[in-house]
């Protein structure tokens, strides 16, 4: 399932919105790259298709910047997206872009083949019950290929990361989301997702899915609140499932996010504040015939993709994702 699940779904409705991204950070924690491919096809308008690049180093925060930019493109059939010379296709993506000082190109690469990761129930994959669905049809890979910022090149050997997808007509009103597979423990990798969302005039309850790779197989896990667990650059786990639980949390200093502006298809903001050098500590507990036993502390020190979003800007956070023309 894994390159259909990376196939447009746009058919030239009016009204939707469409994503493909990359999160890889250093297996050493220091550095880290978010690249996105979008369609947007707005209410009134004609579709609009953009590229985004940015780079995160936690040695030096000033040197993290993000910068997206219209471009021409053209609808592919199959698992490839096109705009202008940049190409998402089955386990590669390359690209450039230049602006806000900056000039930058990937040709990146990944091995594919896994199992398409669906965090949201299944039901909700079908129909128009949720406004946005997301998949992660290469959960948890290891990287290769090039970047190149301002004319020094990075080797991505060992990047850890994952490949997702997104398609859907307007975002969740507020979210967090996570991702690791870079632990200090080797065979272990987790992705989580807190969403609210809208029933007309109501806001719903926090719903949060995760799915917790273990002895190579994806345990799903859930969770429902009226509260959120999270506020920016914090987010507290406690889910659980019939065999397993997970305790822990995530965390970013705000001088390690960066602050970007989402537009629903009827112009509607959604600001999300994102890091690929993010940490985590995750407490694993097994059922077994005698009870409840650890079965692992999973710790990432800045190998953590994560982000805080809602309607409003978060005024604290330093750096912001440029627009450019």
């Amino acid at each position: 399932m894994t390159e259909r699940d990376n196939s447009p779904r746009w058919n030239g409705r009016r009204g939707r919105y469409e994503v493909w991204f990359l999160t890889m950070s250093h297996p050493s924690g220091d550095s880290g790259y978010w690249i996105r491919y979008t369609l947007r096809a707005p209410v009134a308008g004609p579709p609009e298709r953009k590229l985004w690049f940015a780079r995160f180093d936690r040695i030096d925060p000033s040197r993290s910047f993000g910068i997206n930019g219209f471009a021409e493109g053209r609808p592919m059939q199959g698992p490839a997206f096109g705009i202008g010379d940049a190409l998402l296709d089955a386990g590669a993506a390359r690209g450039s872009l230049k602006g806000g000082g900056h000039e930058v190109r990937w040709d990146v690469r990944w091995p594919t083949g896994q199992e398409t990761l669906r965090l949201l129930p299944q039901a909700l994959y079908r129909g128009s019950l949720a406004p946005t669905r997301p998949y992660s049809p290469n959960p948890d890979v290891r990287f290769g290929g090039t970047v190149e910022v301002d004319g020094q090149t990075v080797e991505l050997d060992g990047f850890a990361g994952q490949q997702g997808h997104l398609e859907g007509t307007r975002h969740a009103e507020r979210w967090a989301w996570m991702h690791c597979n870079a632990f200090r423990e080797d065979g272990y990798a987790f992705q989580a997702l807190s969403a609210q969302g809208r029933r007309g005039p109501f806001l719903t309850p926090f719903v949060t899915s995760a799915a917790l790779r273990v002895d190579g197989s994806w345990v799903r896990l859930r969770g429902t609140s009226p509260a959120r667990s999270w506020s920016l650059g914090m987010w507290r786990l406690r889910l659980g499932s019939r065999d397993y639980r997970v305790d822990g949390e995530i965390r970013a200093p705000w001088d390690l996010l960066m602050r970007a502006r989402y537009l629903d298809p009827d112009d509607t903001p959604r600001w999300c504040h994102n890091t690929e050098i993010a940490s985590s500590r995750l407490l694993v507990w097994e059922r077994r015939e005698d009870g409840w036993r650890e079965l692992a502390e999973l710790i990432s020190d800045g190998t953590t993709h994560a982000e805080w979003a809602g309607k409003t800007p978060a005024p604290g956070v330093p750096t912001d994702h440029e627009e450019i023309a």
